[in-house]
């Protein structure tokens, strides 16, 4: 009975490695098909980026337009955001197939300026996908051992694909120097901590994301990193599309709108001046006897 045990141990030991293994070679797989994949599509975004540079204010059509970015963004950034002319996108693993990861990207911005606001800039930003447990070795460095008769099993967490970043350096608007986390001196103070909160929550505070600063920094900086890499840049033509379809419906709508008001004819006026004259000798007593008699 117990060599049966012992062989149905061995089994699903054996089970359990060939998964472990199963997963490794579908992970190798997948990051050989993503790899495929860009290869083949990057001349094409870089034919189609030439054919978007020569339409003037294509991003900022796009980036307006495009609900969930707005999710991210102040209302008062969108005017530093039209700014932004061009958009690029770059894949690491295009580079480096051995260092990087398949999903580790740079985007670029090219920002317009405005006079005596806010200065004509190039911005490139890099994201990399990190293992949770790295972040968590280099937070635990800083804090003491307790509980050390804690067992390995129940200290172990499950390790993540993380995506991180590098602060880059941004000029911010001279109008946001209430606000920019770089000027404002006194962080200390409740006035303090409000400004340096509504700059962390803006556009150029997410420049400074990191990833490992989590409540921080700027907000669910992961989330519009992937929201540009994966669904803004590829799909850029669409959205462009849909928000002038809805600009030529709202144009339509407004036209139909003026059509069905009241035509001003010629030949109304007279009609207008024979009720006006019935109506005054209805109300004219003198006028009902002379119709009367």
């Amino acid at each position: 009975m117990s060599s049966d045990n012992n062989n149905e141990d061995v089994k699903k030991r054996d089970a359990f490695l060939g998964l472990a293994e199963c997963e490794v070679e579908i992970e190798e797989l997948e990051k050989d098909v993503e790899l495929y994949r860009l290869k083949k599509m990057v001349p094409f975004y870089k034919q189609r980026d030439s054919y978007i540079n020569d339409i003037p204010g294509f991003w900022r059509v796009v980036l307006s337009q495009h609900s969930d970015f707005a999710n991210y963004i102040r209302a008062s950034d969108f005017k530093y955001i039209d700014q932004i002319e061009k958009i690029q996108l770059e894949w690491l693993i295009l580079k480096d197939e051995n260092e990087s990861n398949v999903r580790d990207f740079s985007v670029t911005f090219y920002f317009n300026g405005i006079e005596d606001d806010f200065e004509e800039q190039i911005v490139t930003k890099t994201f990399k996908i990190v293992k949770s447990d790295t972040i968590n070795d280099n937070k635990s460095t800083k804090k003491s051992n307790v509980n050390e008769d804690i067992s390995e099993d129940e200290n172990e967490e499950e390790i993540e694909d993380i995506l991180t970043s590098e602060p880059v350096d941004i000029k911010w608007p001279a109008s946001y120097d209430s606000i920019n986390p770089s000027v404002i001196v006194d962080k200390r103070s409740p006035e303090g901590k409000k400004k340096y909160r509504q700059g962390m929550k803006s556009f150029f505070g997410w420049f400074k994301w990191t990833g490992k600063k989590p409540g921080k920094e700027f907000p669910h900086g992961d989330d519009l990193a992937v929201l540009i890499s994966e669904d803004l840049y590829p799909y850029c033509v669409k959205y462009y599309t849909e928000a002038q379809r809805d600009l030529e419906d709202e144009n339509n709508d407004s036209d139909e709108d003026s059509s069905e008001e009241p035509l001003d004819l010629p030949g109304n006026e007279e009609d207008d001046d024979d009720a006006e004259q019935v109506e005054e000798e209805e109300n004219d007593p003198a006028r009902k006897k002379l119709r009367r008699a």
